[in-house]
């Protein structure tokens, strides 16, 4: 695949592409079913810092469309790989949001996950900024699918500034 052995601009489309084709629940689940959430994965965790982002989006997409890839995520270590982009200091910050949202999106479908505070504040503080690229959108998709997932997380909420931020 182009994702894993082309060369790095290669790779970038590549991830680009898997983005935008993983909208659709069908094509996550063909990308999943094709291996490609480890490669995604591997993307996100070596790749160039647009390969991250692209591939951290894709993830996200792939999550929050097609129940059941979010399993495949969490068993080929994604949790770990997004954890630390999320956080990763010389990440852009729409690197550090791809990967946020994915955790976020992940969060909402395993009740198992413990939402990650750093991931909140990261949504959260997207939603007095003005809408670019769809990340005020996606911040927000995410934060209410977590909100509407589990009454664990009001707890969380609180402690983080979210029922203020709402408001």
């Amino acid at each position: 695949s182009l994702a894993r052995d082309g060369n790095e601009r290669q790779k970038e489309n590549a991830a680009g592409a898997l983005w935008s084709l993983a909208i659709n629940d069908d094509n996550s689940v063909a990308i999943a079913a094709a291996g490609g959430v480890e490669v995604l994965i591997a993307l996100a965790r070596d790749g160039t810092e647009r390969q991250k982002e692209l591939a951290a989006g894709a993830l996200s997409n792939m999550i929050e469309v097609a129940s059941g890839t979010h399993e495949g995520v969490v068993e080929a270590g994604g949790v770990a790989v997004l954890s630390s982009l999320a956080q990763e200091a010389g990440a852009s910050d729409d690197c550090k949001l791809a990967a946020a949202i994915s955790l976020v999106y992940l969060t909402s479908t395993c009740p198992d996950l413990p939402a990650d505070d750093t991931c909140l504040s990261l949504l959260l503080s997207r939603l007095d900024q003005p809408e670019e690229g769809g990340w005020r959108r996606d911040s927000i998709n995410a934060l209410l699918a977590l909100a509407t997932s589990s009454s664990a997380c009001a707890e969380q909420w609180h402690r983080v500034g979210g029922v203020a931020a709402l408001q």
